[in-house]
């Protein structure tokens, strides 16, 4: 039998074997902890720009969902405040109507139209002061006001007309200028001279109050709250129908970024059951390999025993 101490071919191989193991370990460590693909040992490059493309494509998509959110809560809140109007518009009708009878006294009629220019007034403050993070809502007259409202929904999309780039990713009101819900604006007439002109011990003459009855356009409307409530229709659909676009733009741009971001945690996300298996293995790997390194330094051993 023969002897041969200087021959390292076969511990070297095992160190080789060690090295990779330990190297698939610490692979294996960094992916379990960061939850990522990607390890200094494991670039993966290709992989790697395609997913920094769709986070580029979230963050815009996310962007755009906090545009759509704001724009939805300055539309929301300007109905809202119409929707207040509209309630007390049809008060004060119904105190006018109730007023324009004969049954009803002047002094009545008077206390009436106290209610009357009380609900006048705030319609009017309503409309001076409703804000949305200093933009006029229902006064388009004001300095303030833009010309337009402009709502960004999403990226510019790439069309053959490049000018018109914008115009599919966006949502206009024009003419916001036009937008006025003062009650001088919607046709309707104050009480504030009837009431000052007149003691509270007559009261205010039935005749004094019909003329305020009538609207500008009387082909179309019987009364003068009739038309104000017409004018006032209009300018919530024009916020309505921008809202219910809104809507639906939120909804396509919440199912394109979760198409997106399932897209991208499939090239990135690790497989958890997968690495652990793999750092198993490359453990299991290093401890056999660890224990046959050692059987190497036996045959030198023997060598010194023969010499002892």
């Amino acid at each position: 039998m023969g002897f041969n101490v200087s021959n390292k071919t076969i511990a070297e191989r095992l160190k080789n074997t060690l090295s990779q193991a330990q190297r698939d370990q610490a692979d294996s460590f960094a992916k379990l902890s960061s939850g990522t693909v990607f390890t200094p040992e494991d670039p993966r490059p290709a992989e790697r720009a395609l997913s920094e493309k769709m986070e580029f494509k979230l963050r815009a998509l996310n962007a755009s969902k906090r545009n759509i959110s704001d724009a939805t809560s300055f539309l929301q809140t300007a109905e809202s405040s119409m929707s207040e109007i509209t309630n007390m518009i049809n008060r004060m009708k119904e105190i006018h109507i109730s007023a324009a009878n004969t049954t009803v006294g002047d002094q009545e009629r008077r206390y009436l139209f106290i209610e009357y220019q009380a609900l006048y007034d705030e319609i009017d403050r309503i409309s001076q002061t409703a804000e949305f993070n200093g933009i006029p809502l229902l006064n388009g007259e004001s300095e303030k006001a833009p010309e337009e409202l402009i709502f960004r929904i999403g990226d510019a999309a790439i069309i053959e007309d490049p000018d018109d780039r914008d115009e599919l990713t966006t949502i206009r009101m024009p003419n916001f200028e036009d937008i006025n819900t003062t009650p001088e604006a919607l046709g309707i007439y104050s009480a504030r001279d009837l009431l000052d002109d007149y003691d509270p011990e007559e009261g205010i003459p039935l005749d004094e109050i019909e003329e305020m009855l009538e609207p500008d356009d009387d082909e179309y409307f019987a009364t003068v709250y009739d038309e104000a409530l017409s004018r006032l229709s209009t300018q919530r659909a024009e916020f309505g129908g921008v809202q219910t676009r809104l809507h639906r733009a939120l909804d396509f741009v919440e199912v394109f970024h979760e198409n997106i971001h399932a897209a991208k945690a499939r090239i990135e996300d690790v497989d958890y059951a997968a690495e652990t298996a793999k750092l198993m293995q490359s453990q299991i790997q290093s401890m056999a390999t660890t224990a046959l390194l050692s059987q190497t330094h036996t045959q030198m051993e023997s060598v010194l025993q023969l010499l002892r």
